[in-house]
């Protein structure tokens, strides 16, 4: 039996629901509905002032950066070692996977679980090299581990060709297919691979010799001339396509296909 009390709870919890499914919008990803929010006016001032890519963006593939930020910051967990994490920490972390996957629709870092937040550049676990980043191995798989020092240079600096967040979801990229070797498996056929590898052995040898503007980091081995080259692509592709056409045609094949 409905009262008048009862029914004005029943309006309040129906005005109540309504406001909240008013800020939710629905994405379909792949067979997978998602429902994600609009995003919090901090974190899209810091996609505003911070994430070139992002700004480079039309209105609507704007909206479809946003979700995919939800998404992923939904998926792992960040901890800070002898730090706080922040927000600009998460949305960074975050950016640097949706530029490197922005090309593709249903795939997505499904075996990252953890990102390690360090002050700065830190030690190697059981070695003494130090690092900016790393995406872990054997017991540490799953893990990234990044400097926020580095973290937040990379995007400031957006056209030196260094963002240590795409670096490393590169190589993450580079594991699906159980092996790092500088080819995305998965995503290259058999015919792309036997071109490709001669590009980059071609590309290896200018930076070797001193006839590229690629950084010299790249010609350590195809595993980080891939990840090297891939932070010029999405960072500076008019200087990539103006001074390494042959490479920038490679790539964006590679990651808008």
């Amino acid at each position: 039996m409905f009262n008048k009390h009862y029914k004005c709870q029943m309006r309040n919890l129906i005005s109540s629901i309504a406001r909240v499914l008013q800020g939710l919008k629905r994405r379909i990803n792949g067979n997978k509905s998602e429902i994600y929010r609009q995003i919090p006016i901090q974190w899209k001032s810091i996609l505003r002032h911070r994430v070139q890519f992002y700004n480079r963006l039309d209105a609507d593939r704007k909206k479809d950066f946003e979700d995919r930020i939800q998404y992923f910051l939904s998926s792992v967990r960040f901890v800070g070692i002898k730090t706080q994490v922040t927000d600009i920490d998460r949305i960074l972390v975050a950016a640097g996977a949706v530029i490197t996957l922005f090309g593709f629709r249903k795939w997505h870092f499904s075996n990252l679980q953890e990102i390690l937040i360090h002050p700065a550049d830190f030690i190697i676990p059981g070695t003494d090299k130090k690092v900016r980043g790393l995406v872990g191995y054997g017991a540490m798989e799953g893990r990234m581990m990044l400097s926020r020092k580095a973290l937040i240079e990379g995007f400031y600096n957006d056209s030196d060709g260094k963002n240590v967040a795409i670096h490393e979801f590169i190589h993450i990229m580079d594991m699906e297919d159980g092996k790092v070797d500088g080819v995305l498996s998965d995503i290259m056929n058999e015919m792309d691979i036997s071109p490709w590898m001669h590009l980059i052995h071609q590309k290896m040898s200018e930076i070797e010799q001193g006839r590229s503007g690629i950084r010299k980091y790249g010609a350590a081995n195809e595993i980080e001339f891939l990840s090297v080259v891939s932070e010029l692509f999405f960072e500076n592709p008019d200087k990539m396509e103006k001074e390494h056409p042959e490479l920038f045609k490679a790539l964006d094949a590679i990651f808008n296909p």
